[in-house]
């Protein structure tokens, strides 16, 4: 419920819909571009976040937040309804367009991290925390993790996987992927971790607990979900967006 109400005509309201969803985009998009600048010139995103919020003019709500792309979802949808529209009434969107083009291009950020790290990932093992698209659903389709699982496959990576809320691969993933029933049942002899999704199962994980299946890990977690959990234990080389390593 809320006292204020903006009276428009229907299209309006409609377009209203879509713009919102949009701008939130832009800002996500937006904020992982400097966050990658971040990492090559020895700054914080998460204190160029900081700082951004002070500003008045942008406020501590904003949509700033540096990590992985967005994907799936209305996010997403309403940046391609907005530049079909563009394209049938022949109008450039040239920023929309701009901002599904770099959020696909961020969808890699892992992958490049995984090659600059190994080289090459065949043969290598590498636990993957999560498929879902986001936490709190069981859908895996448009999901940025199950695209990262195809990918490591395709490579020749032996890929082990945990999911709360996926119980039984799709037939195209269980040909080339271990399903597990617990996070550390998934990482057990990884060289390497991936946090696709952020459910809070994962932080009941510690750092006492992963490094002995582990050995020496190395944890890959864009968003810093696991910072305090793992990020902060000298034994885990720990990566991740909008900091030098």
């Amino acid at each position: 419920m809320t006292d204020r109400l903006e009276w428009m005509s229907v299209e309006s309201a409609e377009m209203t819909k879509h713009a919102l969803n949009a701008f939130l985009a832009t800002s996500v998009v937006f904020i992982n571009e400097i966050a990658t600048l971040c990492e090559e010139v020895g700054a914080d995103a998460k204190e160029v976040e900081r700082g951004l919020k002070t500003d008045a003019r942008i406020g501590p709500r904003a949509y700033l937040s540096a990590g992985s792309a967005f994907s799936g979802g209305t996010l997403a949808r309403d940046i391609m309804f907005l530049t079909r529209i563009g394209s049938e009434y022949n109008r450039p969107t040239r920023c929309l367009s701009a901002v599904r083009e770099s959020n696909e291009a961020h969808k890699g950020w892992t992958r490049r991290k995984l090659e600059a790290l190994f080289g090459t990932i065949r043969g290598r093992r590498v636990a993957v925390w999560g498929l879902t698209y986001k936490p709190g659903t069981d859908t895996l389709r448009r999901s940025a993790s199950v695209e990262l699982c195809q990918w490591l496959m395709s490579q020749g990576a032996e890929v082990q996987a945990h999911d709360p809320a996926v119980k039984v691969l799709p037939a195209d993933l269980a040909k080339g992927m271990m399903l597990h029933s617990t996070p550390l049942a998934a990482a057990e002899g990884a060289g390497v971790l991936v946090v696709a999704t952020e459910w809070p199962d994962f932080r009941s994980v510690s750092s006492e607990t992963l490094v002995p299946v582990m050995g020496a890990p190395v944890v890959i977690d864009p968003s810093r979900f696991l910072l305090t959990t793992l990020g902060s234990d000298p034994r885990i080389r720990y990566f991740t967006i909008g900091k030098a390593s």
